[in-house]
């Protein structure tokens, strides 16, 4: 018998086909719906889709959970004297402010999920009121800290901060006899889940809607700026170079790089540079610092290479900062951790290859 032809599709075969290889598309690269492309390594064109419907708002990073949408965000205060080497639990931070007090000193605020696991932070260090501001921006946020400044310390009630103060939950934190008082002190995130379990609150979680904007993916290296040097003060030259290979900058201090006490690496994603009026404050014989958090200013942005300079702004102590470019559209952050690096807006930053 002859062989029967093979049936031919139909038009509407076709047109369906079409149809749903669209709309996979759009799921893919947009992220509407289940999936998500992500780069499995940086050094391959390696494409792999995995199941993603949820943002992370911290970092931008996939969550499969609508409960892992809205979180209590932990602000610890950590010490950066030359007597807190290594700080520990830094390179875990979803984002670190950095910023100078008193005496040419730079300090950390780093913003964690409650839930990391993360066996040591610090050393955990005092309160300045302009961190208040940041930490206002994350819902109820437990801000942890020893200590403060008169300004700080007189504003923390008043404002309705969600207060760690060592000074009067001693019983969470320790000391390290391997580091000098008062550069010695640490929590651990039990600790503070301990806290939190204790006196927090779930009305003011918070949530992704709050969250700068992200990309869906990592995906490539974009420029070819290689790093950016920031000359806080004396002591304190802090370098960011890109690393091409796996899509972040390397931190550095004075010319050595910055690691954490685990052994790993202070790396980021994204850093931002924002500019603000920095000056003493009037009758404080300790010469502490005063910061224009609330405002607008200008603003330097790196991801992937790239550079982009804006602006910042924030409308509000409460109010959460948002970076622009300069026609003014909100820039778009790499998902990953960011370092906000706050300096006086006359420091000369140095953006090179």
């Amino acid at each position: 018998m002859p062989k029967s032809k093979p049936k031919k599709p139909s038009h509407l075969h076709y047109f369906f086909s079409a149809i749903a290889l669209s709309l996979l598309g759009v799921a893919g690269v947009l992220c509407v719906g289940f999936y998500s492309l992500n780069f499995s390594q940086a050094t391959t064109n390696e494409v792999t889709i995995s199941a993603v419907r949820y943002m992370h708002g911290l970092d931008g990073t996939a969550v499969k959970k609508k409960s892992d949408t809205a979180f209590q965000v932990v602000g610890v205060m950590i010490d950066n004297h030359p007597d807190a080497y290594p700080q520990a639990g830094i390179s875990k931070a979803k984002i670190v402010y950095e910023t100078m007090v008193e005496g040419g000193i730079t300090r950390y605020f780093a913003i964690f999920d409650s839930k990391q696991n993360i066996a040591e932070v610090g050393p955990v260090r005092s309160a300045r009121l302009y961190f208040l501001d940041w930490i206002s921006e994350y819902g109820d946020g437990l801000y942890v800290h020893s200590g403060g400044s008169p300004q700080a310390l007189a504003a923390i009630a008043p404002r309705k901060i969600f207060d760690a103060n060592e000074f009067f939950l001693g019983q969470y934190f320790w000391r390290s006899s391997s580091y000098f008082a008062p550069h010695n002190l640490f929590i651990s995130s039990d600790n503070w889940n301990k806290i939190i379990a204790k006196n927090g609150s779930k009305n003011k979680l918070f949530t992704a809607d709050k969250a700068w904007k992200y990309s869906n993916i990592v995906g490539k290296t974009i420029g070819k700026s290689g790093k950016i040097i920031i000359p806080f003060s004396i002591g304190y030259d802090i370098m960011w170079s890109y690393d091409a290979k796996n899509l972040n900058y390397l931190r550095s201090i004075n010319g050595r790089v910055h690691i954490d006490k685990d052994k790993s690496e202070v790396r980021a994603r994204n850093i931002v540079v924002q500019f603000a009026d920095v000056s003493a404050i009037s009758n404080d014989d300790a010469g502490r610092q005063e910061i224009e958090t609330v405002g607008s200013g200008d603003a330097i942005i790196l991801k992937k290479g790239s550079v982009t300079y804006g602006t910042w702004k924030k409308k509000s102590t409460t109010d959460r900062t948002r970076f622009y470019d300069k026609a003014g559209k909100e820039i778009v952050l790499t998902p990953g951790n960011t370092w906000v690096e706050v300096v006086p807006k006359e420091t000369k930053a140095q953006v090179g290859v």
